[in-house]
């Protein structure tokens, strides 16, 4: 025994007349009117010629007149009725039926609309014969070509629909894609920075304690050191950008701390051409690149210096650093270093960055270039050299 449905679940069961025909009214693309004339024109053209051509006419301009508003009628009638199908099918975009009704509807509708208007208009005659022909007889003529036309119209309509349907999800899965690769570095870029802190903070620590014991002035020093590297590395725990002045004050922070507890070693210069200080730049690019060089070097009783340069060039930001022949090179001992920074560059940056490495007899060298831009916020103090 079915239950009777109440005012209000058959007030929300009966689809909103009003909200469809908005929804319709917003689908209307006021081009796809101007494509309607167009083919009406060409459809409605080729019929009189052909017409004209194989029984001529007395009155060429009726009879082109006549086939073009035959023409036109269906296809300006197509336009809103396929928008209504678009407004239908808005939650179920793999419905046909609407469509095909809509081309059905087109084409009877503009048969119907073209046998009431034309008389009105004074083309229901002409010196096409057909026009004597019993209405019947007529509209079995006509109406499979409106069939035809409407029908392939509205197939093209819909594929295109698809295809642009399926182009947006492919854009919006690569933006996503995107994102996630974005994130996926920025969480790199804290376990990077996680792996350089931990065992670089307890060794210095471990000097400070063992040079109060053989040499105070030197422990003061490491001390004020340390104390400038976590006042330039504490702002990057939660930071997605930083200027070049940070970053190489960062770096500079770090290797004065090495020197300090490695009697000097290693060397270390560092240059900032220009106003590229304050050019904007994703943070710990340098940092794990200075970290390798430096590993590399304290290794090494016959290290050369380690030289970083950062200047703008030709509207680029160029970073470059020189170290040992082995150092940059491929197999060298920044080789993950270098593969993780390449990759955020690429994420962050895509084609608009560049890294390159390369040697010769003595030095290994890096360079970094990305498109110069200055820096969107106001940097803290930085840590002194």
């Amino acid at each position: 025994m079915s239950t009777p449905m109440t005012p209000a679940l058959a007030h929300a069961a009966t689809p909103n007349r009003t909200g469809l025909v908005a929804a319709a009214r917003r689908a209307l693309v006021p081009a796809h009117v101007g494509i309607a004339i167009v083919l009406g024109l060409a459809w409605g053209g080729a019929n009189a010629l052909g017409f004209w051509l194989s029984d001529g006419s007395h009155d060429p301009p009726q009879l082109v007149l006549h086939f073009v508003f035959e023409a036109l009628l269906p296809l300006l009638l197509l336009v809103p009725l396929l928008a209504l199908a678009d407004a239908i099918t808005a939650d179920t975009p793999q419905r046909v039926a609407p469509y095909v009704l809509a081309a059905l509807a087109a084409a009877v509708g503009g048969e119907a609309l073209f046998r009431t208007l034309a008389p009105l208009l004074g083309t229901g005659s002409c010196d096409c014969t057909m026009d004597q022909w019993p209405l019947g007889s007529r509209i079995a003529n006509m109406l499979p070509d409106s069939l035809i036309i409407c029908g392939f119209i509205t197939a093209g309509y819909c594929y295109r629909k698809r295809a642009s349907r399926r182009t947006a999800r492919v854009r919006t899965a690569e933006l996503d894609y995107a994102r996630l690769t974005r994130e996926m570095q920025e969480a790199r870029l804290q376990a990077m920075q996680a792996c350089i802190e931990p065992q670089f903070l307890f060794d210095t620590l471990g000097d400070v304690d063992r040079l109060q014991r053989e040499d105070g002035k030197r422990a003061i020093q490491l001390i004020d050191d340390l104390i400038a590297y976590l006042r330039a590395a504490l702002p990057h725990l939660n930071a997605t950008n930083s200027t070049v002045g940070r970053e190489c004050g960062l770096a500079t922070a770090y290797v004065n701390i090495q020197r300090l507890r490695h009697d000097g070693r290693p060397a270390f210069e560092i240059a900032i051409v220009g106003d590229a200080r304050d050019a904007h730049m994703p943070p710990m690019l340098l940092l794990p690149l200075v970290d390798c060089a430096v590993r590399a070097s304290l290794r090494r009783a016959d290290a050369r210096a380690l030289g970083v340069r950062v200047a703008v060039e030709g509207g680029l930001l160029r970073i470059a650093l020189t170290a040992g022949h082995d150092v940059f090179t491929a197999g060298g001992e920044a080789d993950e270093a270098i593969g993780a920074v390449r990759e955020r560059l690429r994420a962050i940056l895509g084609r608009a960055a560049r890294l390159d490495v390369g040697a010769t007899d003595t030095d290994s060298w890096l360079t970094v270039e990305m498109p110069h831009e200055h820096a969107r916020m106001s940097p803290p103090p930085e840590p002194p050299a």
